[in-house]
């Protein structure tokens, strides 16, 4: 009679360890008044191991890696259970981020926010805080969608500072500009709702196919909603959102191009469903070998999932294959040292 409830017990500590997500704010010293939130489930036991998680073009991380489908059960929270300090960085203008005064405004009365070229900053903020307040020595960079433009221009930039780059859902399709497509603003705005129903794929999937996990259908669009700010005077539910990943994936350059591929020497993989509108095969072959200089490369296409299979019902084959991912790198990285510290004896 006692073990059932030992076990239960044991069960609900490990939730309720998980559970404890701790929310730091950064500064930006380039924007004084400005900071970014980082979100973080510590490991039972310190490692010095950290996998950073960055959201795509909409919503944060708290909708995304962290959310949490019943309680303990996030993407966060598994990377903890598996002993890495699991953050998400939620970037500026989005979820507890700081909301830059322009967000008030009218969105042509300055540009986008947060486009990729800042977003490298805020993820270079983020990786300093990890290895010098939470001492860190290796840090795991997870991107999903609009978030892999930015990612991968930081691996670029900085290579000796991460461990791996994993592109979940990539934007690796040509994104067609026509002339007459006005210019973004700072921001843009939708419902929760409508967002929501993007979502569903509805036009994607078979008639008969539901992949969202049921805590999405009844949780998640109250808490987008919670997340963006809703601004007086503009119509009923509709949330100011940054603009800035938008212009990215809609500037002429989109598609491949945005990825400075060529420069980044850390292994790399590229994961992503088989309903995925804005990744497939040979879109994701393509792309990964534009890592010419990355020393270990590969490549996963899981079916029944969408572009926000983070959020569906094979989550967790997502989370398995990047966590295999990671572990491979650190047993190369082992095996590496173990190699040339033999060879100079």
């Amino acid at each position: 009679m006692l073990a059932p409830l030992l076990l239960g017990l044991a069960s609900t500590a490990a939730a309720n360890a998980a559970d404890r997500v701790e929310t730091v704010q950064l500064p930006i010293a380039q924007r004084p008044g400005q900071h970014v939130a980082l979100h973080c489930v510590a490991p039972r036991r310190p490692s010095g191991k950290s996998v950073l998680f960055v959201h795509g073009a909409s919503f944060p991380t708290m909708l995304a890696a962290g959310f949490a489908f019943a309680p303990g059960d996030s993407w966060l929270a598994y990377a903890a259970e598996r002993g890495y300090l699991a953050c998400g960085l939620d970037f500026l203008g989005f979820g507890a981020s700081s909301r830059p005064a322009a967000m008030l405004a009218r969105p042509a009365d300055a540009p986008p926010i947060s486009a990729a070229r800042d977003a490298v900053t805020q993820i270079g903020i983020a990786v300093a805080y990890l290895r010098s307040q939470r001492h860190v020595t290796t840090v795991h960079l997870v991107a999903h969608s609009w978030g892999t433009i930015p990612a991968t221009a930081f691996a670029a930039r900085d290579a000796g500072r991460l461990a791996s780059l994993t592109l979940f859902g990539p934007i690796a399709h040509e994104h067609a500009k026509d002339d007459d497509t006005p210019a973004f603003g700072a921001w843009w705005s939708i419902t929760a709702r409508e967002r929501y129903e993007q979502l569903r794929f509805l036009q994607v999937l078979p008639a008969t196919t539901v992949l969202l996990e049921h805590a999405v259908d009844e949780r998640w669009a109250n808490a987008f909603e919670a997340s963006a700010p809703h601004v007086p005077g503009d119509r009923a539910g509709e949330l100011r959102i940054p603009a800035g990943p938008l212009a990215d994936i809609a500037a002429p350059a989109a598609g491949l191009a945005p990825y400075a591929a060529g420069t980044v020497e850390t292994p790399v993989f590229i994961v992503y469903g088989n309903y995925d509108t804005e990744v497939d095969d040979a879109g994701a072959a393509a792309l990964l070998a534009r890592f010419s200089r990355s020393p270990l490369k590969w490549r996963l296409r899981i079916d029944d999932g969408t572009h926000v299979m983070h959020l569906e019902t094979h989550r967790r084959s997502l989370y398995a294959g990047v966590d295999a991912f990671v572990r491979a790198v650190e047993a190369t990285r082992v095996a590496d040292a173990t190699h040339w510290g033999s060879s100079a004896r």
